[in-house]
């Protein structure tokens, strides 16, 4: 299989025998055989072509279609609720099978599988996206939600999914894909649509539809004849009634943000208006020399400096003035 090409996610169904369910679970996780029923006899070996003209074996001819670096899902295996998955490393094999019990010996279906790709999973768990239906399956069918099975793979390899109260993992991954897919394609349309002074203006309008901002000063408007490093300046004032100044420095940029500018600038800012905080908004996506640059600067003015950058500004529009960013 080529670095480009997609594996194809195979789930098996549940075995009809619940006693033979740990012996299949035992063969994937200790033996690294993944095994598939209904292949008792010599003539249901699919390898052997006259055996493929066999009308007992015309539903488990898809075997044959399962590759190298293709997954293989067992459904309710150990038992009732739960799968185990894992990677192939060969072509279809059939041998001696597993001895089910004194009379039977079945499963000779098989593929090797990687030993350290095998995973064992609730069809509960919330690392499993929602998208990679697995419970209710025929015997033998393809998963067609290729990338949201491997993500949900790289998932179980991490730590815990921890929901929020009354979250559901439905609503969870919804929330990632938006994240991941929404945002990011706002962001760049936000860019493509508003350059330098314009952005400047966008997020004017959006700071000042945010609880608490009493004033936005946007840069050459009032007869400013140099920004100072503020394109905008927002005065804030908090419950207690505290006045607070950020010194803002935006930046419609595509790809990604190395340039180190805007932060001087905003120090800049900060210090020539007084300001009590800073923030830096970049439609391009943030980077570590960036965000250790803040960082340096903001210890040594002694004042906090905030990034938005890339899905985050769409985010920010989004929570703070809808209306801007869609027609509601």
């Amino acid at each position: 299989m080529s670095n480009n090409e997609k594996p194809t996610i195979w789930a098996f169904g549940k075995v009809d025998n619940p006693e033979d369910r740990p012996l299949i679970y035992q063969s994937v996780v200790r033996d690294s055989k993944s095994r598939f029923g209904w292949s008792s006899e010599d003539t249901n070996d699919l390898s052997e072509r006259e055996n493929c003209q066999r009308e007992e074996n015309y539903d488990q001819l898809k075997l044959l279609e399962v590759k190298k670096g293709d997954w293989i899902v067992h459904r309710n295996t150990p038992e009732q609720g739960q799968f185990v998955a894992a990677q192939v490393t060969s072509e279809y094999q059939f041998d001696e099978g597993l001895q089910c019990s004194d009379e039977r010996t079945d499963f000779r279906h098989c593929f090797e599988v990687d030993k350290e790709t095998v995973v064992t999973f609730n069809h509960k768990d919330p690392r499993i996206l929602p998208t990679v239906w697995l419970y209710q399956r025929p015997r033998l069918e393809r998963i067609t939600a290729v990338d949201d099975f491997l993500e949900s793979i790289e998932n179980l390899k991490g730590g815990a999914i921890e929901l929020g109260d009354g979250d559901s993992r439905e609503e969870y991954h919804l929330r990632a894909k938006t994240d991941k897919g929404l945002l990011p394609v706002a962001t760049k349309l936000i860019h493509e649509t508003h350059k330098r002074k314009d952005l400047e203006r966008y997020l004017a309008k959006v700071f000042k539809k945010i609880p608490g901002v009493e004033y936005v000063k946007e840069h050459g408007r009032g007869g400013w004849r140099t920004d100072h490093g503020a394109d905008l300046i927002v005065t804030m004032r908090d419950p207690l009634g505290f006045e607070r100044k950020i010194i803002v420095q935006v930046k419609s940029y595509g790809w990604e943000h190395h340039e180190l500018g805007a932060v001087e600038q905003v120090k800049t800012g900060i210090e020539e208006f007084k300001g009590d905080a800073g923030m830096i908004i970049t439609t391009a996506e943030r980077t570590e020399v960036l965000e250790n640059e803040i960082e340096k600067i903001s210890k040594e003015i002694n004042r906090p400096i905030t990034l938005l950058a890339g899905r985050e500004v769409s985010a920010f529009v989004i929570r703070h003035a809808p209306e801007l960013l869609f027609n509601l």
